[in-house]
């Protein structure tokens, strides 16, 4: 009988994240198909590819130069890779 050791490694979530982001498209990873793949877009930003997977992963390009080069390069607009957006908390007014 084969001996069986533990898993090594991260567990990969393959699933489409839950909540608002689920019920639209996910635009980094359009623009980033659209401007050639993760190498082309790694070279053009001069970053990693793993940077590439991890903007497509978190939904958005947090550097503003980033964004500005993916949205020149596919076309989509620089808005479209600012991630879900978040109200900001209102003070409560005294009278």
């Amino acid at each position: 009988m084969p001996l069986k050791l533990p898993s090594t490694g991260r567990k990969k979530i393959v699933a489409q994240p839950t909540g608002t982001k689920a019920n639209k498209p996910n635009m980094v990873a359009a623009a980033v198909e659209l401007a050639g793949g993760p190498v082309a877009v790694a070279k053009l930003c001069g970053v990693s590819r793993q940077s590439v997977y991890w903007w497509i992963k978190e939904w958005k390009v947090e550097r503003l130069v980033d964004a500005l080069k993916l949205s020149r390069a596919s076309g989509i607009p620089i808005e479209k890779f600012a991630g879900e957006f978040v109200e900001p908390e209102r003070s409560k007014e005294t009278k």
